[in-house]
C-alpha cells in the first residue's frame, strides 16, 4: 500500500447467517451452506488518503456500521481486502470494549490497555479523559447508569485521548449537547491538522460536509454514490432530485474553463468563458470562490456582491472575471459560476439558467499556489464583466 494512503478497501463483502431454531444445528455441525444469510455489504471499494477523512452516509440498515467494523477488524470480510496504514482508534456506537458494568475509569483503562499504552501513560491519559468528558464523580459509576450523552462523552474522550494515525467514528458527533459537540470538533480539528486520517459514518450530513472532501452513500449494502461530500449529502437528502434545476432555452455557457484553474496568490486571477443568450432576457452572472476547511465546513472566500449583467439581447457574449492581486492564501478552492435571470413573479428571486457549483459536484477547481499573503489591504477591487454581443 502506498505510504500516501491511510486506508484501502477492495471488494469488501460481508454476510451474516440468519440463525433460528432450525438452522442453529447446521452451523454447529459445519453445515452452514444451507443456512440462509443476510448480505450486509456488496463489493465495496474505496481509499482514504493520509490527512483526509472520508464520510459514509446512509439510512438505518444501509450497512454503514458494518462497514466501519470491517475496516476496524471487528468483523472479518467474507470477500475483499482491508489495509490500514498506521495506529488506529475507533469509536463504535456501543463502544469498543463494551462491558456496560465497567465504570467509566475502568472502561478507559481497559481500552488504553488494548491500545498498548503503559501504566504510566494510562494514568496521564485517564486524567485527561476525566477532564475532557466532564463526567465528574460519575466517572466512577458503571457505564450502564449513564445517559446516551454521558456515554458519548466517555467514548469520544477515550478514543481521542491519544494521537493516532487513523480514526474510525460511528455517529458519535451527533450525540451530546452543543457544548460537548463543539469540544469534539476542536479536538478533531487538532488531530486533522496533525495529519490524522479516518472514516466518519453518520446520519448527520452537515458533519460530513464540514469534515470530508469525499463521501459515499450506502443503500442496502451497496455504494450508490462516491464523490464530493456536498454532492453525497444532497443525494442522501433529496435522491435524484439533488441536482440543481436549470431553466433551459434562455442562456447557457458555450464552454467550460479548463480545470484545475491555477492562480498565484497576490497575482491577478483571470477567468474567461463564452455565453450564448438564446432569447431576450435580463441575463446576469454570479461568481463565488469557496473552500472546504476540515472541521469547519465550506467557507466563502470571495463572492460577487450581486448579479452582474451580461446581456438582454440574443447573441454570444464573452464573460470576463478578473480579481487583481488575488488576496487568498495557497490551497484548493472551488469556483461556483451561474447564469441567472430575475423571476418577475417572485421579487428578489433568481432563476438559474446554467452553471457549475460544488453543490452539484461540478464546481470549477481552483488551485492557488505561491507564498502565503501576510495580510490584505482594504478596499479590494475586483470585477466580473461581459463584452458586447459578438453575434
Amino acid at each position: 500500500m502506498s505510504s500516501a494512503i491511510a486506508i484501502t478497501c477492495q471488494g469488501i463483502s460481508k454476510r451474516f447467517a440468519l440463525v433460528d431454531g432450525g438452522s442453529a444445528w447446521r452451523l454447529a455441525f459445519g453445515a452452514s451452506k444451507d443456512v440462509p444469510v443476510y448480505q450486509a455489504l456488496h463489493d465495496i471499494s474505496f481509499t482514504v488518503r493520509k490527512g483526509q477523512f472520508v464520510g459514509v452516509l446512509g439510512r438505518n440498515g444501509a450497512g454503514k456500521s458494518t462497514l466501519l467494523r470491517v475496516v476496524g477488524g471487528v468483523y472479518a470480510a467474507d470477500e475483499g481486502r482491508v489495509a490500514v496504514n498506521g495506529a488506529m482508534s475507533a469509536i463504535y456506537e456501543l463502544g469498543l470494549v463494551g462491558n456496560p458494568e465497567l465504570t467509566g475509569r475502568a472502561y478507559a483503562d481497559r481500552l488504553l490497555t488494548v491500545h498498548g499504552f503503559s501504566r504510566r501513560e494510562r494514568a496521564e491519559m485517564i486524567a485527561d479523559i476525566h477532564d475532557f468528558s466532564e463526567l465528574g464523580d460519575r466517572f466512577e459509576d458503571p457505564v450502564l447508569t449513564y445517559s446516551a450523552g454521558m456515554t458519548a462523552r466517555l467514548f469520544f474522550a477515550t478514543a481521542t485521548a491519544g494521537s493516532y494515525d487513523v480514526y474510525l467514528l460511528d455517529e458519535i458527533l451527533s450525540v451530546g449537547d452543543q457544548h460537548f459537540q463543539a469540544k469534539c470538533w476542536r479536538r478533531l480539528r487538532d488531530r486533522i491538522s496533525s495529519g490524522a486520517s479516518g472514516v466518519l459514518v453518520t446520519h448527520d450530513w452537515s458533519a460530513i460536509v464540514r469534515m470530508c472532501e469525499t463521501a459515499y452513500v450506502l443503500d442496502k449494502g451497496k455504494v450508490t454514490f462516491g464523490g464530493p461530500a456536498e454532492r453525497a449529502a444532497r443525494l442522501y437528502l433529496y435522491g435524484e432530485d439533488a441536482r440543481e434545476t436549470h431553466h433551459a432555452g434562455v442562456a447557457k455557457f458555450l464552454s467550460r474553463p479548463q480545470t484545475p484553474i491555477v492562480a498565484t496568490a497576490g497575482e491577478d486571477l483571470d477567468i474567461t468563458v463564452d455565453v450564448l443568450v438564446e432569447t431576450a432576457a435580463e441575463v446576469g452572472c454570479t461568481f463565488v470562490i469557496e473552500r472546504l476547511q476540515p472541521g469547519f465546513g465550506w467557507e466563502t472566500a470571495l463572492m460577487s456582491r450581486g448579479v452582474t449583467p451580461i446581456g438582454s439581447h440574443p447573441g454570444e457574449y464573452q464573460l470576463a472575471i478578473k480579481v487583481p492581486k488575488l488576496p487568498l492564501e495557497p490551497g484548493d478552492y472551488q469556483v461556483s459560476l451561474h447564469l441567472v435571470m430575475p423571476d418577475h413573479e417572485v421579487p428578489g428571486r433568481r432563476i438559474i439558467l446554467d452553471g457549475w457549483s460544488w453543490l452539484n459536484g461540478d464546481g470549477l477547481s481552483l488551485d492557488i499556489v505561491g507564498d502565503a499573503i501576510p495580510g490584505a489591504a482594504l478596499p479590494l477591487h475586483w470585477r466580473v464583466g461581459a463584452t458586447e454581443a459578438i453575434a
